[in-house]
């Protein structure tokens, strides 16, 4: 997934570009992957606060 996020803007860059299509790959790759990488620690969190809720701690 990530890597795709790296290499289709690349190649698309390419067409329209060219010389300077892998850096708009590594700069659009990296947004992508800021995403991607914030959507999985956001679900990895919710389940984490899930587990906590369903344990009461101060009790």
């Amino acid at each position: 997934m990530i890597a795709l996020g790296y290499i289709v803007p690349t190649i698309v860059a390419a067409f329209f570009i060219g010389f300077f299509a892998p850096l708009v790959g590594i700069v659009v790759g990296f947004f992508i992957h800021i995403i991607v990488l914030q959507i999985r620690i956001s679900k990895k969190i919710d389940r984490l606060m899930d587990r906590l809720d369903g344990k009461n701690i101060n009790t």
